[in-house]
């Protein structure tokens, strides 16, 4: 019978062993620096599992040995914690040097240590919740078992294929019951966002303009506009603003949203969004623009006010809203939603738009940030369509999901590298990290323009499943982003787990780092979509404008 060892007065040294390895390697950089409760957590949580790595090890050796080892090898939990707090004292230095190295790829100031008390909760709490899913799997695996045991048939003649046949049935019961809890928290989480979505923020206020979707005359109700919506059809800059900063006369810009809550499928909702453009004269704009939203039907403001103060709001914006929950909430448990509804405003659009008279109509670009990207990339079979079916993309972001981004990185030219690939010497496709990155190629950049903004240290691109288990392309010294630091090395696992925490915080960063693209988003919009005859003066002002936007969060919508 096995020996099981409760975390109290004894602990497993096979166990803590690897933890301790493994909180090590948890001190090493990652793709953005970790404050002191990022640090601890991550290093709880690195300890836990090693912990559990060493004692399953442990055990299976032991039992390989026929007795001659024991299967439980604890010791008193003082001197696993001292071994520990001096190998911990011992790493500091170098952990401080690394978190130093990511700061300063990063453009943040260096920092002298890290706030202990903070660390070391959040240690506890890592580590905490890493044992109670471990146990939490263990007990029901073991219920389970002793409920589905005495069902199976031949335990008396056949017991080893017994045994494998209730493990089996085991697993096979805790994957549904797995499963159906997934779906309940999937249901609570939509109905607690739902209510969100429907508690609007007072600051904005419903728009009287003919211009924008909620209007008294708009076909779309102010109350199914939901909270991002809403924020979206009453914000932006006035006639009044985008002359001051241009300089010159300008229109009232179109803003046109569905919301999830207005009647209807996705289709239906793309249908209303056409017919909201063609109500506000949409087709006698100089640009057209299809975004894609985030999870909760956000758009980031820097890059759509900057869109229109370029074009002195002689533009049209178009967008709906599929989900209320956040990106990653809405890309785990809701992954089609982001695809479906983005390629039925797409398919609505460009058909309304191909029906125009073609000498005078808008020009039709599309753009996406984070999961808008992954929905814009979903309404076309590949980078082909994507070319032939717009007249520019702006897509900022990309998540390590997308097909057609993965597929144009694959197909880069030799010797470009993975981490700001050259497609077809930039024809057609380029990327950029910083401004003015998009023009630094030598040839000509025909139409159509697409264009890929992606931070090497952003962790929404380039953190993947894969990490877990092997070493990515992106982090080959031939490969790897002058925005990584140079000490990040790849360690199995520990790395996925270093991620978490960079997906978290990537937007904790100054801008031009991590999942900030406003600025950015301004330079690619300017070399896709041109603009209305700005001067040199006034694209100065149209970019100090932007540069003031630094209050929003791609991640946590």
């Amino acid at each position: 019978m096995v020996k099981v060892v409760r975390i109290g007065s004894r602990l497993d040294v096979a166990g803590a062993a690897v933890g301790l390895v493994a909180l090590a390697l948890s001190l090493t950089p990652s793709l953005l620096p970790r404050p002191a409760w990022g640090q601890g957590f991550v290093s709880g949580l690195a300890f836990a599992v090693g912990y559990g790595v060493g004692v399953l090890l442990w055990r299976g050796v032991a039992r390989l040995s026929r007795g001659r080892l024991p299967e439980a090898a604890d010791a008193p939990v003082w001197v696993v914690v001292l071994v520990g707090f001096v190998g911990a004292v011992g790493l500091m230095p170098f952990a401080l040097g690394w978190q130093n190295s990511v700061r300063e790829a990063v453009g943040m100031p260096a920092t002298n240590g890290f706030d202990w008390f903070v660390a070391v909760l959040f240690f506890a709490l890592g580590a905490w919740l890493a044992f109670a899913i471990g146990r939490g799997v263990a007990g029901g695996y073991r219920r389970l078992q002793r409920l589905i045991g005495p069902h199976m048939p031949g335990r008396s003649s056949r017991p080893r294929v017994a045994g494998f046949a209730t493990g089996a049935a085991t697993v096979v019961a805790m994957l549904v019951v797995l499963s159906a809890g997934l779906s309940v928290l999937s249901w609570l989480l939509t109905v607690a966002s739902a209510q969100k979505n429907r508690a609007y923020d007072p600051d904005y206020t419903q728009p009287t303009s003919p211009l924008r979707s909620g209007s008294p005359d708009s076909l779309v109700a102010w109350e199914d506009l939901g909270q991002a919506g809403v924020k979206i059809v009453a914000g932006g800059p006035s006639v009044t603003d985008i002359e001051l900063v241009t300089g010159m006369p300008a229109q009232e810009p179109i803003r046109v949203y569905v919301g999830m809550d207005a009647p209807g499928s996705y289709e239906d909702h793309a249908a209303l969004a056409v017919a909201e453009l063609e109500r506000t004269g949409a087709a006698d704009r100089s640009v057209l623009m299809i975004a894609g939203t985030t999870g909760s039907g956000w758009l980031d403001p820097a890059a759509i006010d900057g869109f229109e103060l370029l074009h002195a709001g002689d533009s049209a914006l178009v967008a709906v809203q599929y989900t209320a929950t956040g990106s990653p909430v809405s890309a785990l448990l809701t992954p089609d939603a982001s695809q479906d509804a983005t390629t039925a405003l797409v398919d609505a659009v460009t058909a309304w738009w191909t029906k125009l008279p073609e000498g005078d109509r808008p020009e039709l670009v599309v753009y996406g940030l984070s999961l808008g990207s992954f929905g814009i990339h979903a309404a076309y079979e590949d980078a082909a369509d994507l070319l032939a079916s717009t007249q520019g993309a702006v897509l900022a972001g990309t998540p390590s999901f997308t097909p057609i981004w993965n597929e144009l990185e694959d197909g880069r030219d030799a010797g470009s590298p993975y981490a700001l690939p050259v497609l077809d010497d930039g024809a057609h496709v380029r990327w950029s990290d910083e401004w003015g990155g998009l023009e630094t190629l030598p040839g000509a950049w025909e139409d159509t323009r697409v264009a890929y903004l992606q931070h090497g240290n952003d962790p929404i691109v380039w953190i993947g499943p894969s990490v877990i288990w092997s070493e990515p392309e992106w982090m080959l010294p031939e490969q790897r982003s002058a925005q990584v630091s140079d000490d990040m090395v790849w360690i199995p696992v520990v790395t996925a787990f270093q991620g978490v925490i960079d997906l978290i915080l990537s937007t904790a960063v100054p801008e031009d780092a991590g999942h900030k693209y406003g600025n950015l988003a301004l330079d690619a919009l300017h070399e896709v979509t041109g603009d209305a005859g700005l001067d040199d003066d006034a694209l100065a002002r149209v970019r100090a404008v932007i540069e003031q936007y630094d209050t929003y969060s791609p991640v946590a919508n």
